[in-house]
């Protein structure tokens, strides 16, 4: 027997959007800085978990994206590559977008990784570099259905010398600077789950909790008891709000309570929330 493909249509469909002459000729390979790895972004796609640093680089060398970071590329593509379930896809998509590395949008299916053009094609290209009309070529042909045409445009307009579209139009919206702060766990709780000694003197450490795997495991639970899919985008919105407002942590915790509970739509979040905070001490 052959190997078992998660969506076995998948390649047949991926054969209906090869990347063109063009573009393969010019993305023979894809730079990935070291700072994927060690800067600010990197230590956050990091602390999102593993899932989170796969999926990232998935965007950015899977075989239909672009040197833009702008281009189409439906969920299902990313499920079956990575092997991955679509509610582990969206959680972790979500968990990426927190850190301001990329974004995307289901319904247009299109990929905005927001620094990729920089890095791939430069801080500016020259007037007479044969790039320009590579990337106005790859801007003119993007669906007016995605929602990232303006910021884009907004942000690499001058550098890239894109050509205006009549379709761009709107204000512009700047991506949000995130603040960051290192995520501490309590050294006996942390100890106890990773089956760790607890030191009596220590007081806290600090520990990376990945929230986009714990998330993605939660939702690949929840399809898997046959949970409605209109729900999951509901469901991750509330643990990704409720990560942002009391810690990585705590979000661990919150599902870990729904879990054992059986409540995989958060039904009683509430009274989860209640548990952990105490349990926190807030």
């Amino acid at each position: 027997m052959g190997e078992m493909k998660l969506y076995p249509n998948a390649e047949a469909m991926v054969s209906l959007h090869k990347p063109t002459s063009q573009e393969s000729q010019m993305r023979k390979f894809v730079m990935i800085s070291p700072a994927f790895w060690i800067g600010q972004t990197g230590r956050d796609l990091r602390n999102a978990g593993t899932t989170a640093q796969l999926l990232a680089l998935y965007l950015l060398s899977n075989p239909l994206a672009n040197y833009t970071g702008l281009y189409r590329l439906p969920i299902i593509y990313m499920a079956n590559d990575l092997s991955l379930g679509l509610d582990q896809v969206r959680a972790t998509l979500a968990a990426i977008e927190q850190t301001g590395f990329a974004k995307y949008d289901e319904i247009s299916e299109y990929v905005w990784i927001i620094e990729g053009a920089r890095h791939q094609l430069g801080e500016e290209l020259k007037e007479k570099d044969l790039k320009v009309k590579y990337v106005n070529k790859e801007f003119a042909t993007i669906s007016k259905s995605c929602p990232f045409l303006t910021d884009y445009f907004v942000k690499y307009g001058t550098a890239l010398r894109l050509t205006p579209r009549k379709d761009v139009k709107g204000p512009p919206v700047i991506p949000p600077v995130l603040a960051h702060e290192p995520i501490y766990a309590p050294a006996r709780a942390t100890a106890a789950a990773a089956e760790l000694p607890y030191g009596e003197t220590s007081e806290g450490i600090l520990a990376p909790v990945e929230i986009a795997d714990q998330l993605a495991a939660f939702l690949a639970e929840r399809e898997s008891r046959g949970a409605l899919a209109t729900g999951v985008r509901k469901v991750a919105a509330y643990v990704l709000e409720f990560d942002t407002k009391h810690g990585a942590w705590m979000t661990k915790e919150l599902l870990r309570a729904a879990t054992l509970a059986g409540d995989y739509e958060l039904v009683n979040a509430a009274q989860y929330e209640d548990e952990v905070l105490k349990k926190g001490g807030i």
